[in-house]
């Protein structure tokens, strides 16, 4: 009789290679070699010993540049300068400029704060001064109310005496 085999649940399903990294170097890189690197690459040398032999020979040597471009790089060099001393002058006179703006801001506020509060002061004065004469109006027509029924009053009574007297009675 034949026996069955187990098979063990993670062998199941398809393959597994992990997520371990796995330090293999996978950037591309090109190189512009000159026709005698060619040649010497050719004749079996190794890439990294040109190179290597390129690269100390690019330390060694000295750096040269044309008199006449020393001085273009000099003249552009002190034009900058000259240019970083003329703004920083004109930013000099131009904080100046904006205190003096500032401080007259400030004064003109000042002056408008105080001028605000006399306006307020002589607004309540002449508040008052119309309720004071609001309260003299009313009572000065509550006298000519009380006048005009005393005249009316002395009117009858000096039209009944004026026919008592015309007329006898």
């Amino acid at each position: 009789m034949a026996t069955l085999t187990k098979i063990s649940p993670s062998r199941m399903g398809p393959p597994r290679f992990g997520n371990r990294p796995h330090g293999i170097d996978t950037t591309v890189r090109t190189y512009q070699l000159t026709p005698e690197q060619l040649e010497r690459l050719r004749a079996g040398e190794k890439l990294d010993d040109i190179l290597k032999e390129e690269k100390e020979m690019e330390q060694q040597k000295p750096k040269v540049i044309a008199y006449a471009k020393y001085e273009e790089v000099v003249a552009e060099r002190d034009g900058l300068k000259r240019q970083l001393e003329e703004l920083k002058a004109n930013m000099e006179k131009e904080v100046e400029h904006w205190k003096e703006l500032f401080e007259t801001a400030m004064a003109d506020k000042e002056r408008l704060h105080k001028e605000n509060l006399l306006l307020e002061n002589q607004v309540q004065r002449l508040k008052e001064a119309n309720n004071e004469l609001t309260a003299k109006n009313e009572r000065n027509f509550t006298d000519l109310m009380r006048l005009e029924q005393e005249v009316k009053g002395l009117r009858l009574y000096a039209l009944q005496k004026l026919q008592k007297d015309v007329y006898g009675a």
